[in-house]
């Protein structure tokens, strides 16, 4: 009796007190300060300063090393680079141009700085070569450096490396050598006729032993033993295979050089063999030429160019004695022959891309009459640009990018870094170059298709990409799968593919797909190439997956079945993201959920990344950005959104502010601030606080596209 009576009191007592704590908490929810929100949707003023340097909580200078070089040159080690004291170095950086190559000093200053504080570890020096000051390094000789050019280019650097900032040193790029005359697109700046033409290649010479045996008074050493120079670039973007259809076009002295190079070759290795002219092959290559003269052919260009990159290379590592890492030019230019050419005298392999470049129907980079696809990669069933890296990577040897955009005005840019960088994890590539950060600074406006001056989204996504790629947020695949090449094999390659080689266009992607490689193992596993291989194979089958790709690490997974639905999504302990059309989907990532509202796109990015290396739960910082669109004030669209003409509009910037609630489950207890343009703490925001989660709600209403979770 005495046991029930115990019974019946609980029973009551338990009832009352749900019911005096439930009294409790609605009184305290209606006190409550912050009041429930609902997310926005909206539009906004939002600008970034590209030139501040002031200290935030979004600082990530800590990455880099106190004095760039300061342990000795970076050095290549089972096919990753190393740094003086032995520890991997993965590099994220951006490109300088033009005449963002001289900055005056007290700009350089802040340059260096703004990119440390980004998380960039890298800077490469690109198109210096083309004009007089001030856009360029010459004198109005056009054959001299203009002094001042120089010592503003000294002291940038100078500047960089006190901010733990690598340089990359461009040597031809885009110099019209002097007595060029060609109306070819193809053969400006004199590409491909500059792995021939004598007087070209010296004049190469020439530009490499001024520029690199230079000392800079700043640092007390010449570019050859400068350890802050990471890496030299021989030609970019250059090839000669790559443009041998246009070589029938040649004139003059070009035309004349060649056609003796090709005599004086068959003379040594197609003796008794009955070969038409070199220019007949090409004209009639895909009619009339035989397999045999195909091959002739392409052994001709492939030893042209061989010679070409030996001796370049040969004069600078050898005869120079320049110290750091040196490739030739970019992996995909000549397609197979271009992998082969690398692998044999560069240190690293180089490659480009950009998703939807723009087009120009009628004269080349007009200002006015131009064209984008405008669409997101996340819908590519191909693996947009991702899938062209892998193909190209050769086992042993480091992979960078050193260009990559998603070029502006395209409205899907947000997608760029979550993508790329986290790829780039987990095949564990090395480098990765955003083209470009140039002038004009702080004016408040998208000013061109690629740089990120101006840009907000290439912007704030920086300290993002920095996580994922500097941090190793992202583990590497560890199943490799090769492409098994033979050197044996490499004319039959061309004799069957070669044709579709272009000045910007490889044929690697036809050789791993007749191999069998599915577009998705660009998610599934690592790729290389295995170019001791003897045959043209994969080294095991892989299948196209029914459904979403999802990496064999399990952290990434992309589902482009349906265009209008497609999402890609980040799953790491210290990297939680959205990415494509995420809007009125509710999307789980481990214990972290991210619900957008619907929008007119229904398109949008969400990233949360750990700024301190540990899980997002546990993390005591922790960012937070959410964008869709971003443009200029006035933008002067066509009805299509295809263009802009010349009416890119002005300042200021304006962005889509994104409506959504983010939960953390089973996480330490946090207060979430939203961040001005510049990632200072301006309001805090309320969390929402439930049984075993924890929701904050974000959108327009807050005027912002990042934020940041504290403990």
């Amino acid at each position: 009796k005495n046991n029930k009576m115990r019974g019946t009191f609980s029973s009551k007592f338990s009832f009352g007190r749900i019911i005096i704590f439930g009294v409790l908490a609605i009184l305290i929810f209606s006190c409550n300060p912050y009041p429930e929100q609902v997310p926005e949707y909206g539009w906004f003023e939002f600008v970034v300063k590209d030139l501040d340097t002031a200290e935030t909580d979004i600082n990530l200078s800590f990455l880099n090393q106190d004095m760039a070089g300061k342990n000795g040159f970076i050095k290549v080690q089972d096919g990753h680079f190393i740094d003086g004291t032995g520890e991997n170095i993965r590099f994220f950086g951006t490109n300088f141009t033009f005449s963002s190559c001289f900055p005056d000093k007290e700009v350089a200053q802040k340059l260096a700085a703004r990119l440390s504080k980004m998380g960039m570890n890298v800077v490469r020096f690109h198109h210096m070569d083309m004009r007089q000051s001030p856009s360029g390094i010459w004198d109005e000789s056009m054959e001299n450096f203009d002094a001042d050019q120089v010592d503003k280019l000294d002291w940038l650097i100078y500047q960089l490396k006190l901010h733990g900032v690598y340089t990359n040193l461009n040597l031809h790029v885009s110099r019209t050598y002097p007595g060029l005359e060609t109306e070819v697109s193809q053969f400006q700046f004199g590409k491909t006729i500059d792995h021939f033409y004598r007087p070209y290649i010296d004049m190469q010479k020439d530009y490499a032993r001024d520029l690199l045996s230079h000392v800079n008074p700043y640092t007390g050493t010449n570019y050859l033993e400068e350890p802050a120079v990471a890496f030299i670039e021989i030609n970019n973007e250059n090839s000669l295979l790559s443009n041998w259809k246009q070589l029938a076009l040649l004139e003059g002295d070009h035309r004349t050089s060649l056609l003796k190079q090709w005599n004086a070759w068959l003379s040594s290795n197609a003796e008794g063999e009955e070969l038409p002219d070199l220019y007949s092959i090409i004209r009639g290559y895909e009619d009339d030429s035989t397999p045999q003269q195909k091959e002739f052919f392409w052994k001709f260009l492939v030893k042209t160019e061989m010679d070409y990159t030996s001796e370049l290379i040969g004069y600078v590592r050898n005869e120079l004695k320049a110290q750091s890492l040196i490739a030739d030019s970019q992996g995909s230019y000549s397609g197979i022959a271009g992998v082969f050419r690398e692998a044999t005298y560069s240190d690293f392999m180089d490659m480009h891309a950009y998703w939807e470049h723009p087009s120009f129907p009628d004269a080349s980079w007009s200002s006015t009459n131009w064209l984008i696809r405008n669409s997101s990669m996340v819908s590519d069933k191909k693996a947009g640009t991702l899938s062209s890296f892998g193909q190209h990577r050769v086992a042993g040897m480091p992979l960078t990018i050193s260009e990559y955009d998603h070029p502006a005005p395209n409205f899907y840019c947000a997608e760029m870094y979550p993508m790329l960088n986290a790829v780039a994890s987990f095949q564990d590539w090395d480098g990765i170059y955003h083209f470009t950060f140039n002038s004009p600074w702080d004016k408040g406006r998208i000013s061109g298709f690629f740089s990120s001056a101006g840009h907000p989204l290439k912007q704030i996504f920086i300290p993002v990409g920095s996580v994922i790629f500097r941090m190793n947020a992202i583990k590497p695949g560890k199943h490799r799968v090769h492409l098994n090449l033979s050197k044996d094999k490499l004319f039959d390659e061309l004799v069957e593919s070669g044709h579709t080689l272009r000045l910007h266009g490889s044929n690697m992607n036809y050789i791993w797909e007749k191999a069998g490689a599915p577009r998705a193992l660009t998610l599934l596993h690592p790729m290389e190439v295995n170019i001791q291989g003897n045959d043209v194979s994969l080294s095991e089958p892989i299948a196209e997956p029914d459904g979403a790709w999802i990496s064999e690490t399990g952290e990434l997974q992309w589902n482009n079945m349906d265009s209008v639905e497609s999402v890609f999504t980040i799953n790491s302990e210290m990297v939680k993201a959205a990415v494509g059309y995420i809007g009125g989907k509710e999307i789980s990532l481990g214990n972290v959920t991210v619900a957008m509202d619907s929008t007119p796109y229904n398109w949008g990015t969400i990233v949360l990344a750990s700024l301190d290396g540990k899980p997002v739960e546990k993390s005591s910082k922790i960012l937070l950005v959410a964008a869709g669109r971003v443009e200029n004030a006035n933008m002067g669209w066509d009805e299509n959104y295809k263009t802009v003409g010349s009416e890119w509009g002005e300042a200021p910037t304006v962005a889509e502010g994104i409506p959504a609630r983010i939960s953390i489950e089973k996480t330490v207890p946090f207060k979430a601030f939203t961040l001005d343009p510049s990632g200072n703490i301006s309001d805090e925001i309320r969390v929402i606080r439930s049984w075993r989660k924890r929701t904050i709600v974000i959108g327009a209403q807050h005027k912002t596209l990042w934020y940041l979770l504290k403990r």
